[in-house]
């Protein structure tokens, strides 16, 4: 049936939204956590905009819009050559962007601009979408653009849209050859979706643009600059760092803005499965639907999915009537602007990642929550020595150059080390030296050196990454992305610094276990928390060994497996530590992981931007910027830590029922409450037996060994512990910690253990003799004689995780080896065949994807008939 109206329509949408989750959900549990109507909202229109009187009359038959009061302002504002930036909800700006370069365009005959996209697809959107105007406006009107993505490149073109990596090898290095023309009339540099560049992307677009203002002051030109942002919390510092000069930001939200439907989906372990059911079903109900993810998804879905005229999967926003965005995308200011960009159903499927946990619990915070803030990219003094070295080769370095770009000792440093000569003249000037290449193996992601490669195996799609995750995330068998799974790493190839991914919907996740070494290398400031705890933040080395990690599969508990080869890092870069009034006991590193997703849920940053590291001897928490030099967040952690700090508890208390993050949930509840003065500081007890550590990591076949996980707190810690904390801490007395009794005192001097790293396994008697001391509670002895029991039974290797199926009253449909038909994985052979909660789940071996779970009730499964004999 055709609905006429647009309320009507998304009503039906709604429908169709609660009609998918009725099918998807397990009785009366649906997945559909959040569905919200927003209505429309009217804009704000003016009569005249002040620029050629030909396009005006053009653009307002093409766009069928009116002028809006922002473009006004922007336009006078960028007369009198000051930069500016659009804040907006609505990603519509970027029309203004199209309009406000044609314009400038128009008011010179050899004017040229340039738009810097971020990566090459979004490079190849702004490219598409200009082409379009072109396309529809007269021929005296059309502007010849060029794309650095293209098969070939026109340096004539009076439009360049140009991603980081082709400015700084193309566009820059050949300024005096074949973009000579280009830079003699560039008037406009446009920077659409600025807020994009972030941490170490973020000083690499201030050093690119400070050498595009060099290069086009050279050749006579003045340029000035334009940006288009998501509406955050105060970006002026992040802009004023951009040019060192601030910017005029103007409100551009006065457009209008259609109707949508929001709604939250709790995809679990199997939020990629959610996802692709979810684009199966709106393709059937014959919608355009566009499927929002990072890269690292869209190399396992795109796949998944497949071509199709009405599906399309990538970064950047597409047109569609459905937006369905894989995972949350990444803060609440960008899932708002999502919910602004004019489509008809915003659906957002959550996985398993900290923060993800947090806002399945309290999910009204994703429209009532404050703003994401925009870090100030730092100054990376390998980031800016790569790029000096690159100003240098464009044009002689002068010392007014120097004093400009505030490089005097990066300059000295690469001149003591023969990178740069200075020419014997009466004012000091700097070139390269010898065959010295500056220009080699760049990228925005990375401080020094270029990006990582991931590539699918079916079809050959090809992204870039972070080299942080390769050597932190990316071991082999690693299930990325980080935290949530989805894809399994199926080769890693060290040399060509790249990594082979399969999809894998089973649901599999993995942490890296670590060990390692911090060295203070300089304290730069110090200050008080509340309850007098200190807080620090300065530069250090860290000496990291990933020798292991922590899998979790469906169905199973947590198992250690080590690595044959373990991978050794070393970096320096700005951090900032607590120090805890408390010991807590870690194995493997693994704490810091819930502070570091309430850090992603604040600011633009991944969770994986930070690395935790405890110092056991110090009672140091370090959070250290994970790109080399630094991407400064840990110098936001270190100014906003009260913000931070009940956001992580809330967090840590969200993933207690994970089994894979439990531990993690304790013992950050542990220090957080120490730090956030909820609960009096006391020495805590161990009152189980460790996790099992891992074999020895230098032996050359790999080994798995179940993860124990740790006991639980006592009765009285249970009680002490706020289930839903308020905003701030109560201004509580600090209380001494209890000293124990000397018989107690020689118990636990018996039992305690050492750094995780070289940790034997705890002895039986002394187990027994903690729990001795331990006051009777009937329940805390069930829980420790169930713990004990699944102890000797994992390590006779009897342990079962689920109940077999010849134990139940429900009958199963498949035996072990059973041929079946799975959609969409293929034909498969059963392995095992169980129930779980009166459902009969299968493990079925795929010649595509190896091992997986299937459910029946969820998955089309079809057994396959036995060929007949003869």
């Amino acid at each position: 049936m055709v609905l006429s109206s647009r309320f009507s329509h998304v009503q039906s949408i709604s429908d169709i939204i609660q009609a998918i989750a009725r099918q998807r959900g397990r009785g009366d549990s649906t997945p559909l956590i959040m569905l919200r109507t927003l209505d429309d909202i009217p804009g704000e229109r003016i009569s005249h905009l002040p620029i050629d009187p030909q396009l005006a009359q053009v653009w307002l038959a093409y766009t069928g819009e009116p002028f809006r009061p922002h473009q006004a302002h922007a336009l006078a504002a960028l007369r009198r050559g000051e930069p500016v930036a659009l804040r907006a909800v609505s990603g519509d700006i970027a029309a203004t962007l199209h309009l406000l370069a044609r314009a400038a365009l128009a008011e010179a005959r050899g004017a040229t601009t340039l738009m810097l996209a971020f990566d090459d697809s979004h490079a190849r959107a702004l490219y598409a979408a200009f082409d379009d105007a072109n396309q529809s406006l007269p021929r005296p009107l059309q502007v010849p653009a060029t794309s650095t993505t293209a098969l070939r490149v026109n340096p004539f073109a009076r439009m360049v849209i140009a991603t980081p990596e082709a400015l700084h090898d193309r566009v820059l290095r050949h300024h005096q050859r074949a973009w000579s023309v280009f830079w003699n009339g560039l008037r406009l540099i446009v920077l659409p979706d600025v807020h994009r560049f972030t941490g170490v992307a973020g000083a690499h677009l201030a050093d690119l643009l400070m050498r595009a203002y060099r290069v086009a002051a050279a050749h006579g030109a003045a340029p000035g600059f334009l940006a288009s942002l998501m509406r955050l919390n105060d970006p002026a510092p992040a802009l004023h760092a951009l040019l060192g000069r601030s910017w005029r930001i103007i409100d551009a939200d006065d457009g209008p803005r259609p109707a949508t439907v929001a709604a939250i989906w709790q995809g679990g372990g199997a939020w990629l499965r959610e996802t692709i059911e979810l684009v199966t079903q709106w393709r059937r109900q014959s919608y355009r639907v566009h499927v929002l993810c990072d890269a690292l998804v869209r190399v396992a879905l795109a796949a998944a999915i497949g071509d199709s005229a009405d599906v399309t999967v990538g970064s950047d926003l597409q047109p569609a009537q459905v937006l369905i965005c894989a995972g949350f995308p990444g803060s609440i200011s960008a899932f708002r602007r999502l919910l602004a960009s004019g489509y008809q159903a915003v659906i957002v499927v959550l996985g398993e990642l900290p923060q993800e946990q947090a806002l399945a619990r309290q999910v009204s915070v994703v429209l009532d929550g404050p703003l994401t803030a925009w870090v100030p990219p730092p100054a990376n003094v390998y980031v800016l020595a790569q790029h000096v070295a690159c100003a240098a080769s464009e044009l002689p370095l002068t010392a007014a150059d120097v004093d400009a770009w505030g490089c005097a000792e990066i300059v000295a440093r690469m001149a003591a080390h023969q990178q740069l000569i200075e020419l014997p003249d009466d004012e000091s000037i700097w070139i390269p030296a010898g065959e010295y290449d500056p220009y080699a193996e760049f990228s925005v992601l990375a401080a020094s050196g270029g990006a990582i490669t991931a590539r699918s195996e079916q079809p050959r799609i090809r992204e870039c990454l972070d080299p942080t995750l390769f050597e932190r995330w990316a071991f082999a068998s690693a299930a990325l992305p980080p935290g949530v799974g989805g894809l399994r790493v199926v080769m890693r190839d060290e040399e060509e610094g790249s990594i082979s991914l399969r999809l894998e919907t089973s649901g599999r996740r993995t942490y890296p276990l670590r060990r390692g070494q911090v060295v203070v290398r300089d304290l730069h400031e110090e200050r008080a928390l509340a309850q007098d705890q200190r807080m620090l933040w300065g530069r250090v080395v860290a000496h990291e060994t990933i020798y292991g990690w922590r899998e979790l599969s469906p169905g199973a508990s947590p198992v250690d497996t080590a690595l044959n080869a373990p991978h050794e890092s070393r970096w320096i870069a700005p951090a900032c530590w607590f120090e805890l009034p408390v010991t807590i006991q870690v194995q493997g590193q693994f704490v810091g992981w819930c502070l570091t997703a309430a850090v992603a849920l604040r600011a633009l940053a991944s969770f994986t931007d930070l690395v935790p590291f405890y110092d056991h001897e110090r009672r140091r928490l370090f959070f250290i910027d994970a790109q080399p030099g630094g991407n400064g967040l840990a110098q936001w952690l270190y100014q906003n830590a009260e913000d931070v700090l009940p956001i992580a508890y809330d967090i840590a208390l969200a993933c207690r029922a994970d089994p894979l993050l439990e531990p993690l949930s304790r013992v950050e509840q542990d220090w957080l409450l120490a730090l956030l003065g909820r609960a009096p500081v006391e020495t805590p007890r161990r009152n189980a037996s460790p996790a099992s550590p891992l074999p020895d990591p230098q032996s050359e076949q790999r080994r798995t060994v179940g993860s124990s996980r740790d006991s639980q707190l006592s009765a009285t810690r249970r009680d002490r512990r706020q289930p839903f904390p308020s905003p701030e801490p109560p201004l509580a007395p600090r209380a001494e910690p209890p000293q124990p009794a000397p018989n107690e005192r020689k118990s636990m001097q018996r039992i305690a253990p050492s750094a995780p790293e070289t940790t034997e396994p705890s002895q039986p008697n002394a187990v027994q003799n903690d729990e001795r001391s331990e006051t009777p509670d009937a329940a805390a002895l069930i829980e420790r004689l169930r713990r004990q029991r699944e102890q000797r039974e994992r390590v006779k290797g009897r342990v079962t995780h689920a109940t077999s199926a010849r134990e139940t009253e429900v009958q199963p449909r498949f035996v072990p080896g059973d041929r079946i038909f799975c959609l969409p994985y293929g034909d498969g052979e059963v392995l095992d065949s169980r129930i779980e909660d009166d459902r009969e789940m299968l493990t079925v071996r795929f010649p595509d994807y190896g091992e997986l779970v299937i459910d029946p009730a969820l998955s089309l499964v079809r057994k396959l008939e036995p060929p007949r004999e003869n």
